[in-house]
C-alpha cells in the first residue's frame, strides 16, 4: 500500500498508482487532515476503481463501448456506424444492465422485445454484435438464444435483355461508365467510385481494385482498404468495359469524376424513367449469376467478386436466371427419360 507524505502545511498526501484501460501508468493524489484518512482514501480509490473495472460490474453499454473504441482504427468506417447504431438502438432494455446480474432470461426477453416489427437479418446482426461483446469478457449468456427464423427471400436479377436496355438509357451519360463497372466486372459501387487512372492499366486492360470510398460516423465519404484482403484484386478489362472509360485524366484523378450521392440519385431516375425494379447491387448479382451460367468455376468467380469464401457466392450472388430454368429441366427429363 502506498504510504502518506506530510507536507510543508501540515497536510498529509498520498498517491494512487494504477494502469488505465489503455495500459498508461497513471496517479491520483489524495490530501487529508492525517496519515491515515489520505491513506485510506488512496486505497478506497484503488479498491473502487479495480471493482468497477471487472467486466461483471460494468453495463452492457459500457462493454459494448469499449469494444467497438479498440477497433476503431482497424475496420472500415462503415462498419463502425454499424456497430455504433446497433449498439443505440437494439437490445435497449439490458444496455444499462450490470453484466453480472445479466441473465439468459433477460438476454432472450431483449431479444423478443428487438424483434418485433423487425427483419430475421436485423436481429440476428444485433444478436451477433451483442454476443460478440458478451463472449470476449467471459459473458455467455446470449450463446443458444432463440433468434426469429431466417425469412428465405428469393433473389431477383435481371434479365441480360433488361441489362441491355440500361445500358442503352444511359449511355453517353456520366452514369454510363459507372453502371459498366459493376455489369462487366461485378465491382461494388464503393469500389468502382474510389478508383483513380492509376489503377487503371490500358495497355495491360487491368483495373486494380484496392480500395474503397465509404461514410464514416460523420456521414463524410472516407477512403478506406478493401472490405477483405481478399477483395483486393486486378482483374482483366473486357472491352466493352474499356470503350466505356472516360478519357484519361492524371494518375491521381478520379476515374469517376462525380459524387456517389449524385451519381446515386441518377440511377433512380434513370430506375423510374425505364421501369428497371431493382437496386444498384442487383448489377453485381448479374455478374456473378452470368459467370454460373457461361461456367466459370466457384474458385475463379469468388476471387472476381472479391470474397474470401465461396459461401458468400453461392448462397447469395449466384441466383439462376429463370428463362434457365426450363432448358435445364428439359434436359434433366430427357436424361432420365433414358433410363426407362
Amino acid at each position: 500500500m502506498a504510504k502518506a507524505v506530510k507536507l510543508p502545511s501540515g497536510s498529509w498526501r498520498c498517491k494512487a498508482y494504477y494502469t488505465d484501460e489503455n495500459g498508461a501508468y497513471r496517479n491520483k493524489s489524495f490530501t487529508a487532515e492525517t496519515k491515515k484518512e489520505a491513506e485510506y482514501l488512496a486505497a478506497n480509490y484503488l479498491m473502487e476503481r479495480e471493482h468497477a473495472q471487472k467486466p461483471e460490474n460494468k453495463t452492457v453499454g459500457e462493454l459494448a463501448d469499449r469494444f467497438i473504441e479498440v477497433r476503431s482504427n482497424l475496420l472500415s468506417p462503415s462498419t463502425i456506424v454499424g456497430y455504433k447504431k446497433i449498439r443505440n438502438t437494439a437490445l435497449q432494455s439490458i444496455i444499462d444492465t450490470r453484466v453480472g446480474l445479466l441473465t439468459k432470461n433477460m438476454y432472450q426477453a431483449a431479444i423478443n422485445e428487438y424483434s418485433k416489427g423487425r427483419s430475421p437479418k436485423t436481429v440476428f446482426s444485433a444478436h451477433a454484435f451483442f454476443n460478440r461483446v458478451l463472449k470476449d469478457n467471459n459473458v455467455f449468456v446470449g450463446e443458444g438464444a432463440h433468434l426469429p427464423q431466417k425469412e428465405k427471400k428469393e433473389v431477383e436479377i435481371p434479365t441480360s435483355e433488361e441489362i441491355k436496355a440500361l445500358l442503352e438509357s444511359t449511355k453517353g451519360t456520366r452514369l454510363y461508365t459507372f453502371i459498366c463497372f459493376s455489369v462487366f466486372l461485378g465491382l461494388r459501387r464503393s469500389e468502382t467510385i474510389a478508383l483513380k487512372w492509376k489503377d487503371i492499366d490500358l495497355k495491360n486492360k487491368t483495373v486494380d481494385i484496392n480500395k474503397a470510398l465509404v461514410k464514416d460516423e460523420n456521414k463524410e465519404y472516407v477512403e478506406k482498404t478493401t472490405k477483405t484482403y481478399s477483395g483486393a484484386r486486378l482483374l482483366k478489362m473486357p472491352q466493352a468495359l474499356i470503350d466505356a472509360l472516360p478519357p484519361q485524366g492524371a494518375p491521381n484523378d478520379s476515374v469517376i469524376d462525380d459524387s456517389y450521392d449524385a451519381l446515386d440519385s441518377l440511377f433512380k431516375r434513370t430506375k423510374d424513367k425505364i421501369n428497371f425494379p431493382y437496386k444498384f447491387h442487383a448489377l453485381r448479382h448479374y455478374y456473378a449469376s452470368i459467370m454460373l451460367v457461361q461456367g466459370v468455376p466457384n474458385k475463379y468467380a469468388k476471387e472476381r467478386m472479391g470474397h474470401a469464401t465461396e459461401n458468400m457466392l453461392v448462397n447469395v450472388y449466384q441466383h439462376t436466371f429463370k428463362n434457365q430454368q426450363e432448358p435445364i429441366d428439359e434436359k434433366l427429363d430427357e436424361y432420365f427419360n433414358s433410363l426407362i
